[in-house]
Formats: C-alpha cells, sequence, structure tokens
C-alpha cells in the first residue's frame, strides 16, 4: 500500500522568498527609495547636512572595511 503526502500550494510571497532572496529586494528598495528623498531634497539642505548625509556611509564603509581587516 502506498502512501501519498500532500504538499500544500505555495502562495506567491512564499514562492518568491525561496526563488528570490527577499530581504536582498528589500534593502535594495530602501536604499534607492532613501537615495530619491536625498537628491529630491538636496538643494533645499543646509551644508553641514549635507556633509553628515554623505559622511555617515563614507564612515560605515570605511568601518566595515577595517573590521575584516582586524579580525
Amino acid at each position: 500500500m502506498a502512501t501519498s503526502t500532500v504538499i500544500p500550494k505555495q502562495s506567491f510571497l512564499e514562492k518568491l522568498t525561496q526563488t528570490v532572496y527577499l530581504d536582498y529586494v528589500l534593502k535594495l528598495l530602501g536604499i534607492i527609495m532613501f537615495a530619491l528623498a536625498l537628491f529630491k531634497g538636496w538643494h533645499s539642505m543646509g551644508i553641514f547636512t549635507k556633509f553628515l548625509l554623505v559622511s555617515g556611509p563614507i564612515a560605515w564603509y570605511v568601518g566595515a572595511r577595517f573590521n575584516k581587516v582586524y579580525r
């Protein structure tokens, strides 16, 4: 006597999370939306705000590189 297993049908979101790394897609969309908002409001920002917005990601990137070097 053969036993059959019932496999429930996967939803679209379940298929998406298994085939595409959904967290990477959401992170990329977040970065794109942040960049668009930043560029749209760039002309009305003060110089110090512009400096902070540019130096923050640079400091994060450099810190991540040093973290890999010293571990």
